[in-house]
């Protein structure tokens, strides 16, 4: 048996389950770098071990794929008794989760990470679903995978510097909003790269969610804490794919998060230094994206936001680093004058 112990992982739950088909969701990225990664699992599979690929990027977490995907299950006769196994990055696991959720009413999923992000974040909790206008997981549901695999550290060292950089960000969130200690290993960071991020801050960060999850498992209060820098991120990355210059999530949401720290201190509940701190460290690793152009749009799109209620635009903020504070309702007038007055 392969030494890959994330392999061994995903073997002994078919073992255990005996799906009558397992069906791989990948991309077409990472079906050329790692054409047979899963094979050994293959040999487990009581009847039919299938895989599908898609298109790598943004654009196929939509509609027009559910549906050529769940046409593509049932010309293969899979029936209740199979298991999606997404393996991938967020996008992946955001779109075989919701397949998942549909087809049949409702089959097994896995979900097998292999991007920083996806690891520590996008493969935990459960929310699945598809963007709709450039609107980010406008469909979905909460369906919660059978297991989640990892993190495989060797997958990372495959990872462009932009798609580390996206982690990354999805990093710094879950440090401010409950590990401070990691948020200050992060700050002595020179450089990112897959040697330098260490094994425990992602399996500290994704326990963090796991355990937010658990006790808010239908995403009603305190599971919002997890939005922070969402709220402005989702903004600006609809913005942005909407003129066909997509960025990764998580570099969206560090930008998010840059915005969302000094809203926080404008509304005299995060210190001063505290925020230039964090700001600090989201400049070191990522450029500023200027919104200036965008605005308008951009706060379209907060006003779209599905946490948004009573008409006003919902942000988590931040007491301090390792305090968040959800569900901070703002006027969108409000809103629009804080990014006015720093534009």
């Amino acid at each position: 048996m392969t030494d890959n112990l994330s392999i061994q992982q995903l073997i002994q739950l078919q073992d255990t389950r005996q799906f009558d088909t397992v069906v791989v969701l990948t991309d077409a990225n990472l079906d050329m770098l790692y054409p047979g990664y899963l094979q050994e699992v293959a040999g487990h599979v009581t009847r039919r071990y299938a895989k599908i690929v898609i298109p790598a990027g943004e654009e196929s977490k939509s509609l027009h794929q559910v549906e050529r995907i769940c046409t593509e299950l049932m010309e293969m006769g899979c029936d209740k008794n199979t298991c999606i196994v997404n393996f991938g990055g967020g996008m992946v696991c955001d779109l075989g989760g919701f397949i998942a959720s549909i087809y049949k009413r409702g089959i097994a999923h896995i979900n097998y990470p292999t991007t920083l992000m996806a690891m520590l974040d996008a493969a935990i909790g459960g929310k699945t679903g598809v963007n709709v206008s450039y609107a980010k997981n406008i469909v979905g549901v909460i369906r919660q995978p059978l297991a989640v695999i990892g993190p495989d550290m060797n997958l990372l060292h495959t990872l462009s510097s932009e798609n580390l950089h996206s982690g990354f960000g999805e990093m710094i969130k879950t440090a401010l909003i409950g590990l401070p200690s990691i948020f200050h290993s992060l700050c002595a960071l020179d450089v990112l790269s897959a040697q330098s991020l260490k094994e425990e801050w992602i399996e500290q960060c994704a326990e963090f969610k796991r355990k937010v999850v658990e006790v808010d498992p239908e995403d009603h209060d305190c599971r919002h804490i997890l939005n922070f820098g969402h709220t402005v991120g989702h903004a600006i990355e609809s913005w942005l794919l909407e003129q066909n210059i997509p960025v990764p999530h998580g570099v969206a949401v560090a930008e998010g998060l840059f915005h969302e720290v000094s809203l926080s201190h404008s509304h005299g509940i995060l210190p001063e230094d505290e925020m230039r701190l964090v700001q600090r460290l989201i400049r070191r690793f990522y450029e500023r994206i200027d919104i200036g152009s965008g605005f308008d749009r951009i706060m379209y799109y907060m006003r779209q936001d599905k946490k948004n209620r009573e008409g006003r635009i919902n942000f988590t903020l931040l007491d301090t680093i390792g305090k968040a504070r959800p569900d901070c309702l703002i006027e969108a007038e409000q809103v629009r004058a804080f990014f006015q007055r720093g534009l």
